[in-house]
């Protein structure tokens, strides 16, 4: 299957000189994302063969809408993303995501797979006196210095993380993906992106109307 990523120019290096490209541990930001990482290792350590020990993941696109990754648009380059990678991976050894759902693992959100689901579970966190903030506390140690610990918020915490499996899925339209390795001979195109008038690979930027996109707000107008 076809797969893009967007890298630096450092780790196109890397990849020319080794022969292949793996994640190196020092630009992931563990403080905010250690807890999103250990899920997504857990189920790609189970689903796919590592079978170089690879700590870490590549993130590509799979597809967004219709195309595969997202177009090129006006707004400042995302920082690191020097070149875009088109290479070729077979189906077994990328791990797949809905880009939307991803985002409730984010803020330690449920996913519901119906707005029946969603309302049950929304009584049952206002019945418990748990909020949002608390929930995301859980997750993002890098904006809160602590987070409940008592037995009934880490029981829906354990409801919350079950529910993260409804992230995996190719029922999507903007679909992400994760591979341990890219090898020299998987790459088909490497550009450079040197406009530095335009934001490459990212949907997540300020639209005209001043705001981000909600992906959550926008999977619960999907749900039925």
């Amino acid at each position: 299957m076809k797969l893009v990523t967007f890298q630096s120019l450092e780790a196109l290096k890397s990849l020319m000189d080794k022969g292949y490209l793996e994640c190196d541990e020092k630009y992931i930001d563990l403080q905010k994302s250690k807890p999103t990482y250990q899920w997504v290792l857990e189920k790609m350590n189970q689903m796919l063969d590592n079978k170089h020990n690879v700590k870490y993941p590549i993130w590509c696109w799979v597809k967004c809408y219709n195309n595969i990754c997202p177009p090129k648009h006006k707004g400042e380059p995302v920082e690191g993303f020097d070149v875009k990678i088109t290479f070729r991976k077979s189906r077994d050894d990328v791990f797949i995501t809905d880009f939307r759902r991803y985002s409730f693992l984010l803020s330690n959100a449920y996913i519901p797979n119906s707005l029946k689901d969603r309302e049950e579970f929304d009584k049952k966190l206002k019945d418990k006196n748990i909020t949002s903030d608390e929930l995301k506390a859980f997750v993002r140690k890098d904006k809160y210095n602590s987070h409940r610990t008592d037995k009934e918020f880490l029981q829906i915490c354990d409801e919350i993380r079950n529910s993260f499996d409804r992230c995996i899925t190719t029922n999507s339209d903007i679909l992400q993906g994760c591979v341990w390795r890219i090898d020299l001979e998987n790459i088909e195109k490497i550009e450079f992106l040197t406009d530095k008038n335009y934001r490459y690979g990212s949907l997540n930027y300020i639209r005209s109307n001043g705001r981000r996109m909600n992906w959550k707000d926008d999977f619960y107008k999907k749900l039925k």
